[in-house]
């Protein structure tokens, strides 16, 4: 008898293939939503660790760092990038090496870009600074930082931006009365300055490099497009020449947009430059007075006028407006 050899037809083989195509499709989702689950909690446990610092830096200093102090622009010295609030807890996140390097405080951040034996450690990425979420640049080329000549460059990006407080931008240090936040110009916050308490103050959010842009309403999807947040920058504030102002917003958050807001601000920038966002899901991430973190919706109930009022959002970013009874 003659043996006949057995092998799959070409159905067969056919149908094996879509249902391995299918199961990888039913997988993939799980997959990503996996990896992004540990991202978040790796994101959560940096801002942690920010939170530790930022209280160790109390406990010495017995108030918490500022948002930025002004070394420039004195007696007719041109104004430029000054030091934030991030630089001078380098020390309790393990960085003292370079942060004495930089000479914090001796000279201002606008010396330190025109120094180009201090450049390359201002464009150093710095572990623990950045959430692994986000797509940003090493170096932040959306808002770079002003030197004293004249020049700028582009400094270490980091994700994570202090609070202002719940309504415009505090033009002059902490002008805005109830509407303060933890930090500003030449701020020196003290925990026991959260009169609403730790556990009902934002110091901390996130903010991502970009958001996706919805398509506009009955247009096609392949017009959707994105926002160019910026994140923000590591070592500080720069000086606009063009305002005549210091652009907060490369180290500081205002409230007076939606977490992960898009669209156009009014002033030709888009609205999440100076918020708060994340490429999480939903929302972003936010470090309290306590040091815990805590996930807030982007639907959580704010008022964008920027005005004082009981509302949830706007409330946690003020340290002292008196409405404590926060449900988030």
């Amino acid at each position: 008898m003659k043996s006949r050899k057995r092998g799959f037809t070409l159905i067969e083989l056919l149908v094996v293939i879509a249902i391995i195509a299918i199961l990888i499709s039913l997988l993939l989702p799980a997959v990503q939503q996996a990896r992004e689950a540990a991202r978040r909690t790796e994101c959560k446990n940096q801002l942690k660790q920010i939170g530790i610092a930022l209280h160790n830096y109390h406990d010495t200093h017995k108030f918490l760092p500022p948002g930025w102090i002004q070394q420039t622009g004195f007696n007719g010295q041109s104004a430029a990038a000054e030091w934030g609030w991030l630089v001078y807890i380098l020390p309790q996140m393990e960085q003292n090496n370079l942060y004495t390097q930089l000479t914090v405080g001796r000279i201002s951040l606008g010396a330190a870009c025109n120094d180009p034996s201090r450049v390359p450690l201002l464009q150093k990425t710095i572990k623990g600074f950045r959430c692994t979420s986000d797509t940003a640049l090493g170096t932040n080329t959306v808002m770079q930082l002003a030197s004293v000549s004249g020049g700028s460059i582009a400094a270490t990006t980091t994700n994570y931006v202090g609070c202002n407080g719940g309504g415009d931008w505090s033009p002059n240090a902490l002008s805005n009365g109830l509407l303060d936040g933890t930090f500003g110009l030449n701020s020196s916050t003290r925990l026991d300055d959260m009169k609403d308490g730790t556990t009902n103050t934002i110091m901390v959010g996130e903010r991502a490099w970009e958001l996706p842009t919805p398509a506009p309403p009955g247009a096609n999807s392949t017009s959707a497009g994105r926002d160019t947040c910026g994140a923000a920058t590591l070592f500080g504030v720069t000086f606009s020449g063009n305002t005549g102002f210091y652009a907060q917003e490369s180290t500081l958050s205002r409230g007076l947009f939606g977490i992960n807001q898009t669209g156009p601000d009014g002033n030709n920038a888009p609205a999440c430059r100076s918020a708060y966002s994340s490429r999480h899901p939903g929302g972003a991430q936010f470090l309290l007075g306590d040091g815990s973190v805590q996930f807030l919706s982007e639907n959580i109930q704010r008022n964008q006028t920027g005005l004082q009022g009981d509302f949830v959002f706007q409330n946690l970013l003020n340290k002292s407006d008196g409405f404590t009874n926060h449900n988030f």
